[in-house]
């Protein structure tokens, strides 16, 4: 059957292990193909099979062969008959039956599914329905079609109705079958003759392509048929359409027209539907479909199991439009050949579970080729899911049908569909029981017997099996475990634990039924006998005798084991008694307990002699058991309250906290949490502590009840107690148990005790529990029971007693309490209860105790008191009732009775009061008796009165209270009423009190009547005021709160506006408020409440008022009247509407249009005043829009409302509309306020339309290769107004060549390079086992190696031949390296040979062309340009985008250009260009050497820099300075330091050149070594050095004066600063050696042993002094004194060498460490740079002019001293000395010599001699030795004035003796003299240094010179006269002349004399 709409071409998931294939897995089959034979054997035998005529029609027996009816048929009848069809062929054959009028024709084939394939000799009867609805063509001919496969025929069978039929019946249009091209197609027609007469049948076929045959038959016999057989053999795909005529005798013929179309795909199945064999789960069973390919063409297949319910068929549809009567009322038809019809419908197709496809699969081929057969294997596999298990309902075999639909298809998309329906049934799963059957034998009743059943699971698959019933669950009791069954896998088992007994006494049987999960149910079969079992007593009757009621009584009975086995018995109680012991059973909580805990077991004990001498049973160890609660008796009354007495709560509640501690310690000591028996020791260790309690010490409910807690009696009421323990016994052993008894009603009873009985198999163990297995077998029963009898008289004993109490004689006030007793007393034996059964109201009992127990012999005290309520001669009465007799007794009390008396204050009231006034009256009361007076108060009249005490009660000791009486009156009126004080029994007091009211009881709210203050309001226009149209109204609530009617008069008196005067009657005041009150007339009945409306306007700001007069009258007394005067005001202020913020800024940010939001801001509306607004009105300008709520819609104008100093948040959103052309501008609107009719402040609005614009810095960028691939920034500044968007967007990419010729090698490396970049290859992908991984790694790897293997082979040669690369490492040596040969050959060509083989040979050029070619933009994106995010938003901050620049080769340009997309801004473009030159720039000078120069001259050097390339280049340059060894700034004037005077950024263009210019000082630095980088374009950097020796000029002395005494410290300081010296690697550059060493003087006297071979460098010198041996310090001094003599400076910068003594060194060293350790004197040294600094800076100084004023600046530093001495020196003589000094440079020799004080008499002055030094162009100055001296004290020495400062702080300075105050003062000095006083003080230096300045200068040198120079040699000559004037005698000169070097260090000469006479 072809079924163009399915298309199953998803294979649907199932859980069973055939059907989880996957659809590839099932198709992964190659396509079929058999051999020719094979071929014609399994594909389409039918061809050879009907090549007969009367096989193809002959062996499908249809009967009838057509239908015949005779009457006409009727409108909605239905006619029914039944079409029998039958194959009698040798194989299977597919049937089709439809009919050609389906609108009244249905055909009915029962499981059609099932039927559709025809086996041999297999009938199928079909179903045939007609019911008209309409009378149109009622009768016409119609046709049922059996369509037949294979071969493809049609059938025709009629079906025809004789009425009015003349002439005979032929199809006017018939259809052939479909078949593909070069199969035949048939159709078998039928004519029939409803006539009487033979007809001839003839016909005429014109069509080339049809065949007609008719088996010879020409003659149509009366009221037969005939078969005209039509075949069809199409060649092609076209639709073959026709007619031929058929002739009937005489009749023109009639023309039957055909059609056909073929189809391009015909498939057919062998056969329909399989039936499998029972399988078991795990197993399975194969049977095999063959399908044969008609088609010309190779298709597919496909398959799809049936997962969901069938649809129903259309003829399911219309057989359900029949109605069940129809088809009863159906008539039968009648044919050629009658037959009966069936009215049993059978239903059309076969019911298919969806659930069943688990258990079937198949396995078909994925392609069939054209003409050929294959075979489908069809598997029926059960599939075990214990998750889905087949009902328990159902019982094996289960029975499986499922449906498979193959779908063939071919490549034009043709589509066919087969089913196949399949059916199986399923074992279900078995399992072994042992045993079958299980006899128990002779049993007990109740006693519990256990036996095991074994289950052996024999399948392969997993097996559940449960315990589901038994067949008489009545008679037995059952249990078995587990009750959850097992689960077993395969070849395992389980045990069934069954524990069983029986209830009846005589054979029994039962069977248990177990069930099998996908399996059947099993039997097993119990059987045995139960007899009953006996128990003996002793004594057989327990005889209590006579008892007392409620008396515990306790008796012993022994139970005897009379069998051969063990039982266990338990006790229980049956009979319970009818009532309940009235004396036990408290009711109440409230009430009192009868007796003490211990009372009655003391009086226990005293009549039962024989429990005094037994000893309480410590029981030794406690079992828990797990036993049903005592039942208490039908009769009994249970009471839900247990009472406890309050020693059970303090001896056994309150322990249990800490008991329960103990415990848990307990527990822990013996580590039970580690063994298997947890819960029993835990239970059994909490009872042993409960036990051993002191409460239980004594008592326990199971040791023969000799304490009991009587307490818990009441909560428990029982009359019957015995051991309900389970007792052990064995054979022919016995137990005593305990009866308790508790009567509680008189008379004889015969009881009994209930008995359960249960033997058991073995003696259980002592520590046994709940789960030993022998335990196990105890079970609960109630059957197995026997009586134990008991009987007891129960006996009431006579008591004694007087009912008669007397209190006549004592002296008694009523309400107080009195004591008496009385007494009880029992004659007889027998004890017996009593309580007070009626006690009358105001008796107690002062002990609590109203409940007696009264042992035989003894008498009891009852302790009463009693209160009596009533005066006079009094009598109460009560009853006592004695347990267990038949009436209480009456008791009676006799007492005289006084009244008690009290004194009260005041005893009469009378007040007058305002209406709602509060008045409080205070009643103060005193006891006059000595009684506990008890009083009670009340008022005659409550209506507005009350007391806040209505009672008390006063102490016996004259005790006193007070009462208030308070009183609210709601109208005015006299009010009176009267105060009872009730004092008990019959005694009231009454006391008068009066009130006067006054007032009306109007309230007003708001409250009115001191006035009305409206606030603050707002003004009216003044039209609005003219037309007295009020704005404000105040509504005034006028309640009545009294209980009569009132009426209101208002009159209104004046208003006065604001500004008014208001204290002059006379003044004119204009009317600018008013003021009113509505309405003017008010009645006001009882409690109601009126409304006053006061009504405020004005229309100028400020304060108004008004006053009214209020009338009230009150309805009931007309005549009063009560006046109420108010006054009205209010505060009028103007509207005041604000906004916040002042204006409103929009800041419109351009964007994408789907991106875009709308643009909302918030400003405020602010009402000032406190007053709301109901009305005011927005209207907004510009392109805005504006709404007072989220939820409405936006306007240009709105209303809204506001409340006093309200907040409102207005929307105001940007309309977006007008903006489009709008950039980077300001637009203005406002938002007006119009409020009350007046115009309010408004709300500038500014919108600023904000647009980005993106700049890129360097939009063409020049950058160049460093060699390998590195990042680059490219800054964008945003000039817009706005963050801009941006995204990058690669336009292009090229490379060129840009240099010139390079050498051949060069050339040949870059080839090697390329050839080798591009067979690139990681081999760590080799590794990677999987190939699509590996493929992933390394795709980027590989590259078509067909095309390029052999130029690259040939590159190699040409490149091998040209390069010598023996000497050279290899990149890729090979893996495994070859065996040396000694004829191997060892070339460069061979070496690089095998490298690149071995490379090839790695690479699997082979594979590679199964690969793709992977995209170069994302493989090999680090060759080229490009930006890391593509995409950013440039801020008000500067971006920096971060570019990849790759690697390039050299001599190559690298050019991208990109173009920068920016959101709502205009596009760029960037190019960047990356260039891989050898040299970019150069310098003139890459080193530059600035010479030695003094530490404090500034150099200035220009460097000439190039560029070489054509790209225009920009360099930055900066100082390189060592990471961190950062210059401080302070420190930079000491280690000297350099900075650029030109710009740091240098623009070249290409091939251009500029100048760098550079400045700074040379500082004390040896070594100054200073480098410059120059960044070109960001990208590469080039260098220049700036080196220098910096130099610290001195002045040495020459002459040979002795040196001052160096300290140790100094000595030392030395010594390690020429060990210093000697590390500095600068100091052994540019040193020398000379050839004859100069040795000091001494040096071989001071010698004695020259050690040999010292080395002449500095290794020696390297170790530490800490490190060397004492030999080596030998040798380390002896070499540092040879270098101090032997090493001089060479500068080679200047034309003419000099020497430089190592001294300077050794100054500069120390004086630098001195620097750096004292900050303050480098900021002296700071000031000395300074004042050089500046005096060279300022314009127009001429230094050689102003030697005289000249101030010389030394450096705080002084060189070690000499000393002049001048030894003893007469007074008034002269002496002359001459000091050789030397200058050290370069530098400047400018000096001065000066002395702390000017010394008298003492003239220096300098001198140079050596003419050469002329161009030095010196000049001197020096004090003139004629002056005159005037001096006011005579010399004191340095060490003197020391002294005298020391003395005195302020003559510090003051020896710089100035001149004499006779002459410093004189008016009339001569002008030579004035000269000279001011050429002295001119003479003082103007130094830095503050001491200084008090120096004296003696003499100065000065040079013009502007370079440098050194090695000038300058004397100092010298005039010392001392006179007597100013020296004394024998006065020692000791004073420092220091000669000062202009920025360098000073040279102190100690002059040292002695003055004689």
């Amino acid at each position: 059957m072809s079924d163009s709409e399915s298309n199953p071409t998803v294979e649907p998931a199932r859980s069973a292990e055939g059907a989880a294939k996957t659809h590839k897995e099932r198709h992964a089959k190659p396509p079929v193909r058999y051999s020719k034979s094979k071929r014609q054997f399994q594909c389409c035998i039918a061809r050879e099979y009907y090549s007969e005529y009367s096989n193809m029609v002959d062996t499908l027996h249809i009967t009838p062969r057509m239908m015949v009816h005779k009457k006409c048929f009727r409108v909605n009848s239905t006619y029914g008959l039944t079409l029998n069809i039958k194959n009698t062929g040798l194989f299977p054959r597919l049937i089709n039956v439809t009919t050609d009028s389906p609108e009244d024709t249905s055909v009915s084939i029962p499981e059609l599914d099932l039927h559709r394939y025809l086996d041999t000799d297999e009938s199928l009867e079909v179903k045939i329905w007609i019911r008209a609805t309409s009378k149109r063509d009622i009768n016409r001919r119609r046709h049922i079609l059996i369509e037949c496969y294979h071969p493809n025929i049609i059938f025709q069978v009629p079906i025809i109705v004789l009425d009015k039929l003349e002439n005979p019946s032929i199809s006017d249009t018939i259809t052939f079958p479909s078949c593909v091209p070069g199969n035949k197609t048939h159709y078998e027609m039928i004519i029939y003759n409803p006539t009487k007469d033979s007809v001839r049948v003839r016909y005429r076929n014109t069509n080339r392509g049809l065949q007609i045959s008719n088996n010879n038959k020409d003659i149509l016999p009366p009221k037969d048929y005939a078969r005209f057989l039509l075949v069809i053999q199409p060649k092609k795909l076209n639709v073959y359409r026709g007619f031929f005529n058929i002739k009937f005798g005489v009749l023109p013929p009639k023309p039957v027209m055909f059609f056909f179309t073929p189809k391009s795909m015909g498939v057919h199945l062998s056969i329909g539907s399989v039936l499998f064999a029972m399988t078991k789960f795990s197993r399975e069973d194969v049977r095999t479909v063959t399908v044969c390919n008609e088609s010309t063409h190779e298709i597919f297949v496909a398959g799809k199991f049936h997962t969901e319910p069938p649809v129903v068929s259309d003829s399911l549809d219309k057989e359900d439009t029949l109605s069940n009567k129809l088809i009863d009322d159906a008539v039968s038809m009648h044919s050629v050949l009658l037959f009966d019809f069936e009215e049993n419908t059978s239903v059309q197709n076969v019911q298919i579970d969806a659930e069943a496809a688990k258990h079937f699969d198949y396995d078909a081929p994925a392609r069939i080729g054209a003409g050929f057969s294959a075979d489908i294997r069809l598997i029926f596999r059960p599939n075990y899911n214990p998750e889905n298990p087949f009902s328990d309902d159902v019982e094996p075999p289960y029975f499986q049908r499922s449906r498979v639909t193959f779908c063939f298809s071919d490549a034009q998309d043709c589509i066919e569909s087969h089913h196949v329906i399949l059916s199986g049934s399923i074992a279900g799963i078995e399992l072994e029981f042992h045993p079958k059957i299980i006899d128990f034998r002779k049993i007990y009743l109740g006693e519990e017997h256990c036996s095991q059943i074994k289950v052996l699971n024999v399948e392969d698959v997993p097996a559940k099996v449960v315990y589901t019933d038994c067949s008489d669950p009545e008679v037995s009791g059952i249990r078995i475990t587990p009750a959850e069954g097992f689960f077993l896998d395969p070849c395992t088992r389980g045990i069934f634990n069954v524990s069983y007994y029986t209830l009846l006494p005589s054979r029994f049987t039962n069977t248990l039924r177990f069930k099998v999960q996908n399996g059947a149910h099993y039997k097993i079969l119990l059987k045995g006998t139960g007899q009953p079992v006996q128990l003996r007593t002793f004594p057989q009757l327990v005889e209590f005798g006579s008892i007392p009621i409620a008396v515990p009584q306790k008796r012993y009975m022994l139970l005897m084991n009379p069998l051969a086995v063990p039982i266990t018995l338990q006790v229980k109680t049956t009979e319970d008694g009818e009532e309940t012991p009235l004396v036990l059973n408290i009711r109440s909580a409230t009430e009192l307990l009868p007796i003490t805990v211990r009372d009655p077991i003391r009086h226990l004990q005293r009549v039962h002699e024989d429990l005094q001498s037994q000893q309480p049973e410590e029981q030794g160890d406690f079992r828990f058991t797990s036993t049903e609660a005592e039942m208490l008796s039908m009769n009994s009354v249970m009471s839900s309250n247990s009472i406890y007495s309050s020693e059970f709560e303090e001896e056994v509640m309150e322990p249990i906290p800490q008991m329960a501690a103990h415990l848990l310690t307990s527990l822990k000591k013996q580590k039970i949490f580690e063994k298997s028996e947890t819960d029993r020791r835990v239970i059994q260790e909490a009872l042993v502590g409960l036990l051993n309690s002191k409460y239980f010490s004594v008592f326990t409910k199971h040791n023969n009840y000799i304490f009991m807690d009587w307490n818990a009696v009441p909560s428990d009421p029982r009359e019957v107690y015995c051991d309900n323990e389970i007792i052990y016994l064995r054979p022919n052993t016995g137990r005593s148990i305990t009866i308790l008894l508790v009567p509680n009603k008189v008379g004889y009873f015969h009881r009994s005790l209930s008995v359960r009985i249960c033997p058991v198999v073995a003696n259980p163990a002592v520590d046994s529990s709940e789960d030993h297995p022998i335990m196990k077998t105890m079970i609960k029963s109630e059957f197995l029971c026997s009586k134990l009898w008991f009987e007891y008289n129960c006996v009431v004993p006579d008591i004694v007693w007087s009912n008669m109490v007397d209190l006549s004689s004592r002296t008694i006030y009523a309400g107080e309490d009195y004591d008496f007793e009385m007494t009880f007393a029992n004659k007889s034996i027998i004890g017996a209860f009593l309580h007070f059964d009626v006690v009358p109201n105001d008796m107690t009992f002062r002990d609590g105790t109203w409940k007696f127990f009264i042992d035989g012999g003894s008498e009891v005290t009852a302790r009463c008191a009693v209160t009596f309520r009533s005066l006079g001669n009094t009598r109460l009465s009560g009853m006592v009732n004695i347990v267990g007799a038949s009436r209480p007794y009456a008791f009676h009390l006799f007492a005289n009775v006084l009244p008690t008396e009290i004194r009260i204050t005041p005893t009469y009231v009378h007040q007058r009061l305002q209406v709602y006034e509060r008045s409080v009256v205070h009643f103060y009361i005193d006891n006059y008796t000595p009684t506990l007076t008890k009083l009670s108060m009340r008022l005659r009249d409550i209506e507005f009165q009350y007391l806040t005490s209505r009672g008390g009660a006063l102490a016996a000791t004259g005790q006193s209270m007070y009462t208030t009486l308070v009183s609210v009156f709601t109208d005015p009126d006299l009010y009176q009423n009267i105060l009872y004080i009730d004092l008990q029994f019959d005694h009231v007091m009454m006391l008068p009190i009066t009130f006067l009211v006054e007032g009306v009881p109007l309230y007003f709210e708001p409250d009115i009547r001191k006035g009305f203050d409206a606030g603050l309001l707002y003004t009216d226009t003044k039209e609005q005021f003219q037309e007295s149209l009020y704005q404000h109204r105040f509504p005034v609530r006028v309640i009545n709160k009294g209980h009569r009617a009132y009426r209101v008069l208002i009159i209104r008196l004046n208003s006065h506006g604001p500004g008014a005067n208001v204290t002059s009657g006379c003044a004119t005041n204009a009317l600018t408020s008013r003021f009113d009150m509505e309405p003017k007339n008010i009645y006001l009945s009882p409690s109601c409440e009126k409304r006053l409306d006061i009504l405020a306007s004005s229309y100028v700001e400020g304060h108004a008022t008004g006053d009214f007069l209020l009338q009230v009258i009150d309805q009931k007394y007309p005549q009063r009247k009560h006046i109420i005067r108010i006054r009205t005001c209010a505060e009028f202020v103007d509207c005041q509407l604000h906004w916040t913020p002042k204006q409103l800024n929009f800041n419109y940010k351009r964007c994408e249009p789907l991106k875009e939001r709308s643009y909302v801001e918030t400003p405020t509306l602010v009402n000032s005043c406190s007053v709301p607004l109901y009305e005011v009105t927005l209207q907004v300008t510009g392109p805005f829009r504006i709404k007072e709520f989220y939820e409405d819609n936006y306007e240009k104008e709105i209303q809204i409302g506001m409340n006093g100093l309200e907040r409102k948040e207005i929307f105001v959103i940007l309309n977006r509309g007008g903006l489009k052309n709008q950039y980077c501008r300001q637009i203005e609107g406002r938002i007006a306020v119009f409020a009350l009719g007046k115009q309010q402040k408004s709300l500038p609005i500014r919108l600023a339309v904000m647009v980005p614009d993106v700049v890129i810095l360097q939009p063409d960028l020049v950058l160049f290769d460093r060699g390998q691939a590195y990042d680059s920034v490219i800054n964008l500044v945003n000039q817009g107004c706005m963050p801009a968007e941006f995204k990058w967007k690669r336009l292009e990419t090229t490379e060129v060549y840009i240099g010139d010729e390079d050498d051949p090698d060069g050339i040949a490396g870059e080839i090697l390079s390329e050839i080798l970049r591009m067979l690139e290859y990681d081999f760590s992908c080799e590794d990677q086992p999987n190939m699509t991984k590996r493929y992933q790694e390394c795709r980027c790897q590989f590259r078509r190696f067909e095309e390029e293997g052999d130029f690259i082979m040939e590159l190699l040669d040409e490149v091998v031949h040209d390069m010598d690369l023996r000497h050279k490492p290899l990149l890729f040596p090979p893996k495994d390296p070859p065996v040396d040969h000694d004829d191997r050959d060892q070339s460069s060509a061979t070496v690089v040979r095998e490298t690149i083989s071995d490379i090839l040979n790695r690479l699997h050029i082979d594979s590679s062309d199964q690969w793709s070619e992977a995209s170069s933009e994302y493989c090999f994106s680090s060759r080229f340009i490009y930006f890391y995010e593509k995409r950013g938003i440039v801020t008000d901050v500067d971006l920096e985008c971060k570019l990849h620049l790759p690697h390039i080769r050299r001599n190559h340009e690298m050019r991208a250009v990109f173009e920068l997309v920016l959101l709502g801004g205009r596009t760029q473009r960037f190019t960047v260009t990356l260039v891989n030159l050898p040299q970019k720039i150069k310098f003139h000078k890459d080193s530059v050497y600035m010479g030695i120069k003094p530490w404090y001259e500034s150099f200035d050097t220009t460097l000439r820099v190039t560029n070489l390339s054509t790209y225009p280049l920009q360099l930055v340059v900066v100082e390189v300075k060592a990471p961190g060894k950062e210059q401080s700034q302070e420190k930079r004037l000491v280690d000297g330091y350099c900075k650029l005077v030109t710009s740091d950024i240098v623009q070249l263009e290409p091939l251009g050149a500029d100048q760098i210019r550079v400045r700074g000082i040379l500082g004390f630095s040896e070594s100054f070594y200073h480098s410059f980088g120059a960044m070109i374009n960001n990208s590469d950097s080039s260098y220049f050095y700036l080196r220098g020796q910096g130099v610290m000029p001195m002045l040495e002395m020459a002459s040979p004066l002795p040196s001052t005494p160096l300290d140790p410290l100094e000595v030392e300081e030395e010594y390690r600063m020429l060990q210093k010296i000697y590390h500095y690697e600068i100091f052994r550059s540019i040193t020398e050696v000379d050839e004859e060493p100069k040795r000091a003087e001494g040096e071989e006297e001071c010698q004695v042993e020259e050690k040999p071979s010292i080395s002449e460098d500095f290794s020696l010198l390297s170790l530490s002094e800490s490190e060397m041996s004492s030999e080596r310090k030998e040798q380390h001094d002896l070499q540092l004194f040879r270098m101090v003599h032997t090493y001089v400076m060479v500068n080679n910068n200047q034309e003419l060498p000099h020497a430089t003594v190592l001294r300077q060194l050794i100054l500069a060293e120390r004086y630098l460490k001195r620097l750096r350790s004292n900050q303050e004197l480098y900021e002296l040294h700071q000031q000395v740079y300074r004042s050089y600094h500046k005096m060279h800076t300022s314009p127009g100084l001429k230094q050689a002019a102003m030697v005289k004023h000249f101030t010389v600046q030394p450096i705080p530093c002084e060189q070690h001293g000499y000393v002049l001495d001048l030894g003893s020196l007469a007074r008034n003589t002269v002496r002359r000395f001459e000091l050789k000094l030397h200058f050290f440079g370069p530098g400047k020799l400018i000096a001065a010599a000066r002395t702390a004080v000017r010394i008298p008499g003492l003239y220096v002055d300098f001198n140079v001699t050596d003419p050469k030094h002329s161009d030095k162009k010196f000049s001197f100055w020096a004090e003139k030795c004629t002056a005159l001296e005037y001096f006011k004290d005579k010399y004191r020495n340095m060490m003197e004035r020391l002294m005298d400062a020391e003395q005195d702080p302020k003559v510090k300075h003051a020896h710089s003796f100035d001149l004499d105050r006779m002459v410093q003062h004189q008016r009339d000095l001569a002008p030579r003299d004035r000269r000279l006083m001011e050429e002295y003080y001119n003479s003082l230096n103007r130094s830095v240094y503050p001491d200084h300045k008090h120096h004296f200068t003696l003499a100065k040198i000065f040079s013009g010179c502007l370079s440098n120079y050194s090695g000038v040699d300058v004397t100092i000559v010298g005039l010392f006269k001392p006179e007597s004037r100013f020296y004394k005698k024998d006065q020692h000169v000791e004073d420092y002349i220091f000669i000062d070097l202009h920025m360098g260090p000073t040279l102190p000469i100690l002059l040292k004399a002695v003055l004689v006479s």
